[in-house]
């Protein structure tokens, strides 16, 4: 991709790199893309989900009643490079 290698460009001039599939950390603050407002937005009533069941719950007598679900839901936010945080690294570091 055209920008991750410009990013990672600007980045290695700066004494870091940053490479697809790094794990990295930032602050809410520092996402550029999309608004706060208009971050995390909540699903349509109609939209559907899906995620894997990690338990069940009872509801009085009736055992099982409801479904625990974990969804997973991503959302893409753009963040400059300079504000991110490596955590681990897909690729051996070559720096």
């Amino acid at each position: 991709m055209f920008l991750g290698a410009i990013q990672a460009e600007d980045l290695q001039d700066k004494g870091h790199l940053t490479r697809e599939g790094d794990r990295v950390h930032f602050r809410v603050s520092d996402i550029f893309l999309p608004q706060p407002e208009d971050l995390f937005k909540a699903p349509s009533a109609e939209e559907e989900l899906e995620g894997t069941i990690v338990g069940f719950s009872d509801s009085g007598s009736k055992g099982r009643a409801f479904a625990v679900i974990d969804v997973i839901r991503t959302q893409n936010v753009i963040v400059p490079t300079a504000k991110l945080q490596i955590e681990s690294s897909k690729e051996p570091d070559s720096r």
